[in-house]
């Protein structure tokens, strides 16, 4: 019984972490983007699978 509570609430922790790492990257990303907008650049935007791995370059 405890065994299995112990594994529910690992996995939740992990899920939890997933998500937050998820949505502080989005926010990341949009900023960066967001900031060529302000400074009347074009942002160039390269990314992959879920923006995991982004970079935004300003022109």
């Amino acid at each position: 019984m405890t065994r299995r509570k112990n594994l529910y609430v690992l996995s939740l922790i992990v899920l939890s972490l997933l998500i937050l790492s998820a949505v502080l990257n989005f926010n990341s990303f949009n900023y960066a983007k967001n900031a060529c907008i302000y400074n009347g650049k074009t942002p160039i935007v390269d990314r992959t699978f879920l923006a995991f791995n982004w970079s935004v370059s300003c022109e």
